[in-house]
C-alpha cells in the first residue's frame, strides 16, 4: 500500500511497463546520427593506458562522467594509483594540493556536477589526516573545494569501511554501504546529509545490505537485501519490496542492483528469480522494471530468447532504461556482452556499444549509466571497434548519444 503520493510522470508509462515483456527483439539499428566518443582521455585529448571504469553521468551534464582510472590524465598525477576523475578535473586530490596517497574509485555526482562523492583508501583528503587507509565515502563540493567525510560514525561508533556511493541530483543527500567497527562488520545501506553531517541509517538493522540507488529528493533509497529489492521511503519510514513475484508470492531467485527514477516511482534491477512476471522462460538472470504505484513489473528482454539482461540503468525521468545483454547461446561473438538502451513507452530499443561499421562490439562491454532522459549513455569496454585509434588495448569509459535518432 502506498503511504505517501509520488510524483508521477503520467499514466502513459505506466500503462506502457505491463506491455513492454512482449517488446519486439533487439535489431541492431544501422549507422546514423548516434555517435560514440571516447571519454576517459588525457587532457590533450590522447588515450590513456591503463584501464578507465567505473563510469556515472550526472543527470544534468550528460557529456561529462566521472570514472576511475591510474591515468595520468593531467601531468600532476604521478601518484600510480586510481584516481577518481569528473572530465579531466581530479575530484579525488590530496590536501593542500597534489593527488591523494592511496587508491580512489566509484565516483558519483550530483546533477549540476557541483557535489561528487568518491570512496578513498587515501589519508590525505582532507586537511586532517585520517589515522589509517579504511576504504572512506567523502564528498567533495567542487565550487567551494571544501571535502567531508560521510562514513565517519554512526551514533557514535565508526565505520570500518564504506563502499559505493550515491548522490542525489539535489546535492544534498548521500546514500552508501558501510560496516561500523565491532564484532558484527555487517554491511547495511546509510543516508548522510552533505550540509549538516547527519547520518541515517536505511537498511533493516538487522539484516546484510548493499548496492543503493537514491531518488533525486533523497527521500527514497533502494538497496538490495535478503535477496530481494526494496525501496525505503525515509520521510514516513515505509519500506516496500520491489522484487515481488507474480501474485504476490516469493520469488524464486536473488535479485540485486537497484537504480531508481528521479521521484522515485520506478526501480530497475536484475534477478534471477523466473516468476516475476509472465514469459519468463529464458532461465538466465534479466533486468526488470517496476513501477511502484501501480505495482507493474516489466521484463526487459534480451536480443534473442536464449540471452540474458542485467546492470539496468534507470534513466532520471523514468522513460529510459539501459542495460547489458548477451545471449547464452550461439556462437562466441553472440556471447560477448553488449549494451542497450530500452525506450520504455515504446518498447524501441537500440544497441549502444555499436563498432565503426554498425555491428556489435568485438570485446565485452558492461556497466551503462544514463542520463536523466535517455539521450546518452555511458559505459566501458576494451573493444577496440568502437572509436576510431583505439590501440590500447584496456578498458576505456565511452560516451554514447543518441537523442539525434530519438
Amino acid at each position: 500500500m502506498r503511504t505517501a503520493a509520488r510524483t508521477t510522470s503520467g499514466a502513459l508509462l505506466a500503462a506502457a511497463l505491463a506491455a513492454t515483456a512482449a517488446a519486439p527483439a533487439h535489431a541492431d539499428p544501422a549507422p546514423g546520427p548516434p555517435t560514440t566518443v571516447r571519454s576517459s582521455v588525457d587532457r590533450n585529448g590522447a588515450q590513456l593506458h591503463v584501464p578507465s571504469y567505473g563510469q556515472e553521468l550526472s543527470d544534468g551534464y550528460g557529456s561529462r562522467p566521472t570514472f576511475t582510472t591510474a591515468g595520468p590524465v593531467w601531468e600532476g598525477d604521478t601518484n600510480g594509483v586510481r584516481d577518481v576523475y569528473y572530465g579531466d578535473s581530479a575530484v579525488s586530490s590530496g590536501h593542500p594540493r597534489g593527488m591523494g596517497n592511496g587508491p580512489s574509485y566509484a565516483g558519483s555526482p550530483c546533477a549540476s556536477g557541483r557535489m561528487i562523492a568518491f570512496v578513498s583508501e587515501a589519508t590525505n583528503i582532507q586537511s586532517t589526516p585520517v589515522p589509517d587507509d579504511r576504504p572512506t565515502v567523502y564528498v567533495r563540493n567542487r565550487a567551494v573545494g571544501k571535502v567531508s567525510r560521510a562514513s565517519q560514525t554512526f551514533e557514535g561508533t565508526p565505520f570500518a569501511w564504506a563502499a559505493r556511493p550515491k548522490v542525489s541530483d539535489d546535492c544534498q543527500w548521500v546514500s552508501f554501504t558501510a560496516a561500523l567497527e565491532g564484532s558484527e562488520k555487517q554491511p547495511r545501506v546509510y543516508r548522510y546529509r552533505i550540509y549538516d553531517g547527519s547520518v541515517r541509517l536505511v537498511s533493516e538493522a538487522g539484516a546484510k545490505a548493499d548496492h543503493s540507488s537514491i531518488s533525486a529528493d533523497g527521500r527514497h533509497v533502494a538497496y538490495a537485501s535478503k535477496g530481494n529489492v526494496y525501496v525505503r521511503d525515509l520521510d514516513t519510514g515505509s519500506l516496500e519490496k520491489a522484487s515481488v513475484a507474480r501474485g504476490g508470492g516469493r520469488p524464486d531467485g536473488p535479485s540485486a542492483g537497484a537504480s531508481l527514477s528521479a521521484d522515485g516511482r520506478r526501480v530497475a534491477f536484475h534477478s534471477a528469480a523466473s516468476n516475476l512476471v509472465e514469459g519468463d522462460r529464458n532461465r538466465a538472470t534479466n533486468a526488470f522494471v517496476r513501477d511502484l504505484d501501480t505495482g507493474v513489473t516489466a521484463l526487459v528482454k534480451g536480443p534473442a530468447k536464449k540471452s540474458w539482461t542485467a546492470r539496468p540503468s534507470l534513466s532520471a525521468d523514468g522513460t529510459h532504461v539501459a542495460y547489458t545483454a548477451a545471449r547464452t547461446t550461439g556462437g562466441t561473438k553472440n556471447r560477448v556482452p553488449a549494451v542497450y538502451l530500452r525506450e520504455l513507452t515504446t518498447g524501441k530499443t537500440q544497441l549502444i556499444s555499436m563498432d565503426l561499421a554498425g555491428g556489435r562490439n568485438d570485446l565485452a562491454a558492461r556497466n551503462p549509466s544514463v542520463n536523466e532522459d535517455g539521450s546518452v549513455v555511458a559505459f566501458d569496454s576494451a573493444s577496440p571497434d568502437l572509436v576510431s585509434g583505439d590501440t590500447n588495448g584496456v578498458s576505456d569509459v565511452f560516451l554514447r548519444t543518441v537523442k539525434n535518432s530519438q
